[in-house]
């Protein structure tokens, strides 16, 4: 995992949040016919293609994003060519790569899984702005040769009772809509 990624992400964050709170509104089922999964989100996401090497113009990456005042959710795939033989490696990795490209505090992880593929739950604490501070979980999963991150993320001094209620949404609508 690339870690301009998730300093592109912050970039974006940081000229899109602001302080504010999540309304509670009625949800959209979002689905990626080419990501091949399906989730629970307030808006419509962005669609970005993340190129790593514009010289090559090869796309590593796809990126859903639904940034809003004071939250964010963040949907990504990757297909790997090779994850090893070792998935928990692989999966150590991709969070180092995540913390690094985030600059990020890891505060907390966990082994999870989606069904039979292996996972990590990432609690984070990053800054942007040098001033706002942000709380983010992150899910990671490998199912055969993609790699799915989501992200929920909101202002630390939001709601504890609505960022719990909002993440716990968010991921438990995630779904695989067909066979990697």
């Amino acid at each position: 995992m690339s870690t301009k990624t998730l300093a592109t992400f912050l970039i974006l964050l940081s000229t899109t949040l602001a302080y504010g709170t999540q309304t509670k509104t009625e949800w959209i089922r979002f689905t990626s016919p080419e990501g091949r999964f399906s989730v629970l989100l307030p808006h419509e996401p962005k669609f970005e293609a993340v190129i790593t090497d514009p010289q090559v113009k090869e796309v590593t990456n796809y990126r859903y994003t639904e940034l809003e005042d004071g939250y964010g959710f963040i949907c990504e795939y990757y297909d790997v060519s090779s994850t090893g033989a070792d998935l928990e490696a692989f999966l150590d990795v991709t969070r180092d790569g995540i913390i690094r490209g985030a600059a990020a505090t890891k505060v907390g992880e966990d082994k999870i899984n989606l069904g039979d593929y292996p996972g990590r739950e990432l609690a984070l604490a990053f800054t942007v702005n040098n001033a706002t501070n942000i709380t983010a979980r992150t899910r990671i999963f490998i199912v055969g040769k993609r790699l799915y991150s989501l992200t929920y993320m909101h202002l630390k001094d939001a709601d504890t009772k609505l960022a719990l209620e909002t993440g716990t949404k968010f991921f438990s609508s995630f779904k695989i809509t067909a066979s990697n």
